[in-house]
Formats: C-alpha cells, sequence, structure tokens
C-alpha cells in the first residue's frame, strides 16, 4: 500500500501540561460515554498543518484535485524552503482559557469558547490558535496568564497554509479562494456515533469547556523541530504504521519527500 503524506506538528511525546490537558479531555469522554469513545494514544495525538496527500500517478495534490478540480504538482523543495526561512515559525498557540465571551476573533463563525472543545461527528476534537502577546516568549508549554491583559490572535496558520498554495498545495479546508482556517485542532480519540444523542454531546461538551475555559491558558510553542513529514497508512496516525521526519532535519529534502513510499 502506498503511503499518504501530511505535515503535522506536535506528534509524538508531548510537553506534561499538555498531556495532562489531553487526558483531562479523554477522561471527560469516556465519563460520557464509556467503552463508546475510543481514546488516542497520546503520542499519536497530532494537529494538521496542511495535508500533502497525493492523487495519480503524476502526485498531483489531492486537495486541488477534489475541491477545485485542478491537477496540480507540488513543489516539495520550494515548500520545505518556504517554511525553513518563514518569518511566521516558531509560533505560539493558546489552548484554554478562553471565557464565554466575546472574542477579538471566531473560528467558523463560534467564540473560542465554543470550539476549543467540540464532538464532530465521530472525532472528539480540542483546538487551540496562534498567540502572540506578553510575555513575548514562553517555553514549550507553559501557564501564560498574563496573556489575558493584551494577547494578540495573529492568522499565522492560515497565511501558511495560504502560502501552501504557491507551491501547489491546498489546504483541505481553503476550498473556497476565500475559506480561512487559522484553527490547530488535535484528534483525541473517536466516539461511536450511535452513543452520542444530542443530549449526551451537549452535556460533554459543556463540561469539557468550563473544564478549559476554567484553567488558565496553556501556550504552546512550535518550532521547526516540533513540524514533522509524516507518511501514513492510517488517517489517524498510529505510531505502528507512521513514520515521520523533522523540519529541522536538513536531510528532509524536496526530493526525499518525493520518493516516500
Amino acid at each position: 500500500m502506498k503511503r499518504q503524506l501530511t505535515l503535522v506538528s506536535l506528534y509524538g511525546d508531548k510537553h506534561r501540561d499538555l498531556a495532562a490537558l489531553i487526558a483531562e479531555c479523554q477522561q471527560l469522554a469516556f465519563e460520557a460515554v464509556g467503552a463508546a469513545f475510543t481514546p488516542y494514544d497520546i503520542r499519536q495525538i497530532h494537529a494538521t498543518i496542511v495535508g500533502l496527500e497525493r492523487r495519480g500517478p503524476a502526485a498531483c495534490n489531492a486537495n486541488f484535485s477534489k475541491h477545485r478540480g485542478e491537477d496540480v504538482a507540488m513543489d516539495f523543495a520550494g515548500f520545505l524552503a518556504c517554511l525553513r526561512a518563514c518569518e511566521r515559525i516558531p509560533f505560539e498557540v493558546q489552548l484554554g482559557g478562553f471565557a464565554r465571551r466575546d472574542d477579538p476573533f471566531t473560528s467558523r463563525k463560534a467564540v473560542p469558547y465554543e470550539r476549543s472543545f467540540s464532538v464532530q461527528g465521530d472525532k472528539v476534537v480540542v483546538m487551540g490558535w496562534p498567540v502572540r502577546g506578553e510575555p513575548r516568549s514562553a517555553p514549550p508549554a507553559a501557564s501564560a496568564a498574563t496573556r489575558r491583559e493584551a494577547p494578540i490572535y495573529p492568522p499565522t496558520l492560515d497565511l501558511i497554509r495560504r502560502t501552501a498554495q504557491r507551491y501547489g498545495i491546498l489546504h483541505a479546508y481553503h476550498r473556497a479562494q476565500t475559506d480561512v482556517d487559522n484553527d490547530l485542532f488535535f484528534r483525541i480519540g473517536l466516539v461511536d456515533p450511535e452513543a452520542m444523542t444530542a443530549p449526551a454531546t451537549r452535556a460533554l461538551e459543556h463540561r469539557a469547556r468550563q473544564l478549559m475555559s476554567a484553567r488558565p491558558p496553556l501556550v504552546i510553542g512550535i518550532r521547526p523541530e516540533d513540524i514533522y513529514v509524516a507518511a501514513y497508512e492510517d488517517e489517524r496516525l498510529p505510531l505502528s504504521s507512521t513514520r515521520t521526519w523533522s523540519l529541522a532535519d536538513p536531510g528532509v529534502t524536496g526530493d526525499f519527500v518525493a520518493g516516500l513510499a
């Protein structure tokens, strides 16, 4: 079977604060539906930056083909060079700490409080967004309550994903020219949709959103070494069948990525 490719962040071992947040949310899901919830191994949990999936013998970009009806060859060398020179990397992402109020941005017309945790079909999702504020730099994962004072939420991820189009790579949620996606989302497990009645879904989302809102913001630093080209057979990226290479590895060239199978 030919492997597919994607560009992800934070795959593998997690900082203890991020691992603790994920584990808490998984526990809430388990308490809500029991064995109908299948948690992911924390190490396989990841956040996709942009998909690099291929289609056809020419290895054209699958998303361009699917969503725009275009056969576009991907320029892996150009895209990797762009990422390594990009002034937007490294960047920081905030998870949690969003109160139930209007914020300076929305995600799919919803406030961050609502989008921070959700059940989407059979997927349980935790979400964060790029943040910039005082103090300017922080540890890879740290409580950053002072960011409540004057945080700025730049469109870092949306711009990185939009730039990818120059290299023949279309983000799955940039289907139309005007689409915006600045979300960094983590699938933390799967639920049996038949077990997720509307009341059960609302109750789980309410509890998890309250938990994430009540805690201080968790700020995660994403550096080149935290971004990976992943070759996978299963889109859940289980450890047993997924191989990854860091963006910080100079051996990860355009030819190397193009040759992955």
